[in-house]
């Protein structure tokens, strides 16, 4: 018996075969674009906590509160919150959506988003002093692995050519990495953050460079995949007064990689935070020495619920470098 057909000549079988892949399609968009906008809402629930710790600072420290609860008198957080919008600190009155909602935490004394399942609290910090604990320890003891080559001088752990990843965890941190060159004019180290590792120890992330090799001596940001670096991102030049001093000017000067100031030691800082712009989706800031240096905003490839796939770390190529502390927080 011949199938029935449309004028177009298809059966209705395949008309109706059509359908159902397109409701499959459909369905598969509305789920991806559900998980997205949840995804979107909770970040910009998680930095609304931030702006409203932030104005709690202002409010204790501009109001002179000295109590060792500052929302001493107030049994609500409605109320706590009333209070720093009356006074100035907050421009808008924040509604997360149920099941979300924001606590005051009087132990902590601090902010926090809490669901009917989680609280969102920082993890616990980090952090590695190789003046007084040892290399080949630290990676017996889990969550460091290390490649290349690392020599523990017994005050600071040493390499020209190695790679050093430490299991980071979090949505947002501070890295602090405390190091110095040596003698030279070329070669630098990097800082990874927001960097997966395949089943090879592959990376995949980004990096930040103190490279003095780089024209003359540059801070870079580069995206890396499969442990190969892209083209710079961003690129910020080094530079010393010119009144003979030659001391490290942020925001004027010459470049010079024969400076010492690349031999001293320093803390080179990173500070990774979401963003609001949902595309760009985090910022990195970097300070060296407690100075802000500058802002970088990107599209971070750790999705949601893969924080614990995040990695931090270091690099190191072509001249020594003198590494004394990594310290995640």
């Amino acid at each position: 018996m011949n199938s029935l057909r449309n004028k177009n000549g298809i059966t209705l079988i395949e008309l109706v075969a059509v359908l159902v892949i397109l409701g499959i399609i459909a369905a598969i968009g509305f789920f991806t674009i559900g998980d997205t906008i949840f995804n979107a809402r909770v970040r910009s629930y998680e930095v609304t906590v931030s702006s409203l710790n932030e104005a709690t600072e202002f409010y204790a420290l501009n109001e002179n509160i000295y109590t060792e609860d500052i929302f001493d008198g107030y049994d609500s957080n409605s109320e706590r919150i009333s209070v720093l919008f009356n006074t100035g600190y907050l421009t808008l009155l924040p509604q997360p959506v149920a099941p979300y909602s924001y606590i005051w935490d009087v132990d902590a004394q601090e902010w926090q988003l809490e669901s009917e399942e989680i609280i969102v609290i920082p993890e616990e910090n980090v952090g590695y002093d190789f003046e007084s604990e040892r290399l080949v320890q630290v990676i017996e003891e889990g969550g460091v692995i290390a490649s290349g080559s690392f020599t523990d001088t017994g005050t600071s752990i040493d390499s020209t050519y190695g790679l050093l990843f430490i299991d980071n965890n979090n949505e947002t941190y501070t890295v602090a990495v405390t190091a110095a060159l040596t003698e030279g004019t070329n070669g630098g180290y990097g800082v990874f953050f927001e960097t997966k590792l395949n089943d090879a120890l592959k990376d995949s992330g980004y990096i930040i460079q103190f490279d003095r090799g780089y024209n003359n001596g540059e801070i870079i940001v580069r995206k890396r995949t499969d442990s190969k670096e892209g083209n710079p991102l961003y690129r910020y030049s080094v530079r010393f007064d010119d009144d003979g001093d030659g001391d490290f000017n942020p925001t004027s000067g010459t470049k010079n990689n024969q400076n010492p100031w690349w031999t001293e030691t320093h803390e080179f800082k990173l500070v990774v935070e979401l963003n609001e712009d949902i595309t760009l989706n985090k910022i990195v800031s970097l300070y060296i020495d407690n100075i802000f240096i500058f802002e970088y905003a990107f599209q971070s490839g750790i999705l949601a619920g893969e924080e614990n796939l995040n990695q931090t770390g270091i690099r190191v190529w072509r001249d020594n470098t003198k590494f004394y502390s990594i310290e995640i927080s």
